[in-house]
């Protein structure tokens, strides 16, 4: 009897023994899984939160706001999220159909880095040059920008009229207003949005636009 009761009393013992090690083993299971699925939401909150900014674009846009996109994917590509996290960099694709003269591009089909260079060179022409830089307001260069086609006496006046820098050569200057208006004429365009394309991280990839009216 004596051995039988210890017999009970041990068997008792790995019992709860194994009872606890599965309420254990559960607890800390569901416990993880809970945590993944936390993290996870975390995860798909924080990819909507960035998406949110770059998919209220995907409507027909100004050229104004086209540069201004092209400014935010600039900026995020040389951001933390890709130079240590590892995010893959965002581009964009523009459509120029319009043949007609004086525009800022030709036609065909334009990336971030294009669209960046050619507004760049633009402004070192124009109102980021050393020449001009602190001598003439943005809102002068659109005044000369629209006068840039009138002959050289209307434009000298215009300058006059604006009080611009009298020392500035006006021939010089009426050149680089006609490269100005091309940027002008660009900012009135419309874009209309045409596909949008996402990373494996579920992260904007690229944004597609065509010119249109």
């Amino acid at each position: 009897m004596e051995n039988a009761a210890k017999a009970l009393t041990i068997a008792g013992g790995v019992l709860i023994a194994v009872m606890l090690a599965v309420l254990v083993y559960y607890v800390f299971t569901h416990w993880g899984e809970s945590q993944k699925m936390d993290q996870e939401e975390i995860e798909v909150q924080k990819v909507n939160d960035f998406n949110k900014s770059y998919l209220s674009y995907e409507k027909t846009l100004y050229g104004s706001e086209l540069l201004g996109l092209v400014n935010k994917m600039n900026d995020y590509n040389v951001s933390k999220d890709i130079t240590y996290a590892g995010y893959g960099q965002m581009s964009i694709q523009v459509k120029i159909t319009d043949t007609t003269g004086g525009n800022l591009f030709n036609k065909g089909t334009y990336g971030l880095s294009q669209i960046n260079n050619t507004v760049k060179d633009v402004m070192n022409k124009t109102s980021e040059s050393s020449k001009y830089k602190g001598k003439i307001s943005d809102a002068n260069w659109e005044h000369l920008a629209k006068a840039s086609s009138n002959s050289p006496e209307e434009f000298n006046k215009l300058c006059d009229t604006l009080n611009i820098d009298p020392s500035l050569d006006r021939s010089d200057l009426q050149s680089a207003s006609v490269e100005y208006y091309k940027y002008v004429q660009f900012k009135r365009k419309k874009f209309k949005h045409t596909n949008t394309t996402f990373f494996d991280t579920g992260r904007v990839n690229t944004m597609s636009f065509e010119e249109g009216k």
